[in-house]
């Protein structure tokens, strides 16, 4: 025994070192964009043509918010509602024509960490539009329309801003 003795105390510390190693690589390499209860197995389905015109005429019970603009050329509503555990939307914005890059909408969870794109605003007579519907569990969140000119997951200037809560 006397002679295992002087290993014993060594093999323990590096096994605890190991360890200490092990947790600070586990906890330092997670990723900074993690995908939070607001985007995960959350599916952003584009409305019908039907839907879309329905929430264009006000038909159904639709509330409407005037969005916070962020460009003094801007200016847009969103127009919603929460019915069959769905929310429809319809974002509605007067923009500036573009000459490059074109206008997307983005989902963001209230504390601005997590985003989803849902879809591009399509120029048409009024201005600028897109509809979508997304599950109502995960109101509330923020509605966020922005320039790009890369398609990507990043969103790079916020043009217009707005937030669908819970009744």
């Amino acid at each position: 025994m006397k002679k295992y003795l002087p290993y014993v105390f060594p093999s323990l510390a590096i096994l605890i070192v190991i360890f200490l190693v092990f947790r600070w690589y586990s906890l330092n390499t997670k990723q900074t964009g993690e995908i939070s209860k607001f985007a995960e197995g959350v599916e952003i389905e584009n409305l019908s043509q039907t839907q879309a015109q329905e929430t264009l005429n006000g038909a159904g019970d639709y509330k409407t918010e005037d969005l916070k603009s962020f460009d003094e050329t801007s200016s847009g509503q969103l127009r919603y509602e929460v019915a069959d555990g769905k929310v429809k939307f319809s974002v509605y914005a007067n923009l500036p024509e573009l000459k490059s890059g074109e206008y997307q909408v983005w989902l963001r969870d209230l504390n601005g960490k997590t985003s989803r794109k849902a879809f591009v605003l399509e120029d048409g007579k009024g201005g600028f539009m897109g509809s979508a519907a997304i599950s109502s569990e995960v109101l509330p969140f923020e509605v966020v329309v922005s320039r790009e000119n890369t398609t990507d997951n990043e969103i790079e200037e916020i043009i217009l801003t707005g937030i669908l809560d819970k009744e």
